[in-house]
């Protein structure tokens, strides 16, 4: 197939099936519960029944979203999202894939996802996913240098290190957490590798995205993946190193990748594994880890003291996770998935 009536043959079956996969995001909306893996703690119950009247002191939530939008069509679905967050989350966490892998990564597209993630009512954290940098050599997203996207991704939303959004909605937004980036503290640090301090729980991101764990970006740049997780484990020792030295309850780790705890074991992602086991046993306080990558919401408990959770993906576009923390509860995590309405109302 060669041409451009083969080029317009290929972009509209690209269309078609946009539409398709939101379609099918749409019908699974409405037939099925929200989806957890086999053995999931996702409180269904706890969706349903709202946030606890009376939650106990230090108490917060959260929202987690990741692979969201993978194509225009889900924009509004996002939009509605955000709209639909509960008014008392503290903040939300995006963790990555703001667009899809057959979508250029111009920066005009890079700019309005920013725009909208701008627009939540409550502060959002944004973590870089593979779709946003490391998948951009792809001819279909424009045949981009990955590290040139990378430095692009950094210039538009981690010059300084802020939250995104928080404008708030009727009754006003929460304060924004005060963000710290490596790049703050150690010359030459990525940018993007983030963290911050909400009550008894450390937040920390990183760099981590799934396509083999940039497999081909280290092809095309060779030496760039090791930096890149050489600054990654510096950065999660330093974090937990700060949450022993304070007691704190819990450490909360954010990136993009499913690095394949168990069956799912993906040796490009072995050594995070090592890192975050090694690190979460020998702290006294409980680990979450938080990621997108494969578009299935699922939680799996890792251990006595480290749980899982992945976010919702494109095409389940109608779907957030809420995430509660009660740092003095033997367990401090509670997930719940929360899904918008499928038929809003006609204007």
């Amino acid at each position: 197939m060669s041409g451009r009536p083969a080029r317009r043959r290929a972009a509209r079956a690209i269309a078609i099936a946009q539409v398709l996969a939101l379609a099918l995001g749409l019908l699974a909306a409405r037939a099925l519960p929200a989806a957890g893996a086999a053995g999931s703690a996702t409180s269904e119950a706890g969706a349903a029944a709202g946030s606890p009247a009376r939650p106990a002191e230090g108490a917060f939530a959260f929202a987690l979203i990741g692979d969201v939008p993978s194509f225009r069509l889900e924009e509004t679905m996002v939009d509605r999202i955000l709209g639909a967050f509960d008014e008392d989350l503290a903040f939300a966490i995006h963790v990555g894939d703001l667009k899809g892998g057959s979508e250029r990564c111009d920066d005009a597209l890079i700019a309005a996802r920013r725009a909208q993630l701008d627009r939540s009512p409550v502060p959002l954290v944004y973590t870089p996913g593979d779709n946003d940098w490391t998948d951009c050599h792809r001819e279909r997203a424009g045949g981009f240098d990955p590290l040139e996207r990378l430095e692009a991704l950094r210039s538009l939303f981690f010059a300084g290190p802020r939250a995104l959004g928080g404008r708030g909605q009727a009754g006003g937004a929460p304060a924004a957490p005060a963000l710290r980036s490596q790049a703050d503290l150690s010359a030459g640090g990525p940018p993007e590798n983030l963290r911050w301090r909400f009550g008894r729980v450390l937040f920390v991101t990183v760099n981590l995205p799934g396509s083999g764990d940039a497999r081909q970006v280290e092809l095309l740049h060779p030496g760039s993946s090791e930096r890149r997780q050489r600054w990654n484990d510096a950065w999660l020792r330093d974090g937990y190193a700060i949450a022993g030295r304070d007691g704190l309850a819990a450490v909360v780790v954010i990136g993009h990748a499913n690095p394949g705890f168990g069956s799912g074991e993906r040796r490009s992602h072995a050594a995070f594994r090592r890192t975050l086991v090694e690190l979460s046993s020998r702290f006294a306080g409980h680990t979450l880890f938080l990621h997108g990558d494969t578009h299935r919401h699922s939680v799996e408990r890792l251990g006595e003291r480290l749980l899982r959770v992945e976010s919702h993906g494109s095409p389940f576009s109608d779907r957030w996770v809420r995430i509660d923390v009660d740092p003095a509860a033997p367990q401090p995590f509670r997930v719940s998935s929360r899904r918008i309405d499928p038929d809003p109302p006609m204007p």
